[in-house]
């Protein structure tokens, strides 16, 4: 059975993680960012160590629960998993690779590169973390992709015909 498109699902499921990487920037911003006003913006409060610090735990949330569990929390909410190109479960490496390059992806705002390459890649549907990586996401509430039931054999009268020329 041929995968669907999962294109409003990944949507969702980036939605859901990005609400947890602004809970991640709560926190930080709340232990970790200096104080400049009472009626200073957040961002006012974060300095490049800051930003760091949010960045690569935003990194680590995705490196981790992938790895952990092939999917992120916004996946798991929406039936979706990240397995290697061939269906098996991806290696810690491909993971680690397909989130570092989400930073590229993200460029320069909204996953406009993401989405480029995701539009780009035809059937295949990835963006640059997953090309990168060779992994590839999919409904994990459905059977994994089935490969294709050989030909039948011919007919013996085409087995013999192509023999006696």
């Amino acid at each position: 059975m041929q995968q669907p498109d999962v294109l409003g699902r990944r949507i969702g499921a980036a939605i859901i993680d990005i609400g947890i990487a602004f809970l991640i920037l709560l926190v930080v911003g709340g232990l970790f960012g200096n104080d400049v006003g009472p009626d200073a913006p957040d961002s006012a409060r974060f300095g490049a160590l800051d930003r760091l610090l949010f960045l690569a735990l935003v990194v680590a949330y995705f490196i981790g629960t992938e790895t952990a569990w092939g999917q992120t929390i916004g996946k798991k909410v929406l039936a979706l998993r990240v397995v290697a190109a061939d269906g098996s479960a991806p290696s810690t490496r491909a993971i680690v690779v397909r989130n570092l390059v989400r930073i590229v992806d993200a460029l320069p705002a909204f996953y406009v590169v993401g989405a480029i390459a995701f539009f780009a890649s035809g059937q295949k549907r990835q963006r640059l973390g997953d090309m990168a990586a060779k992994t590839r996401v999919i409904a994990s509430d459905l059977p994994p992709d089935q490969p294709a039931a050989p030909p039948p054999p011919p007919p013996d009268e085409d087995v013999i015909a192509q023999i006696m020329r």
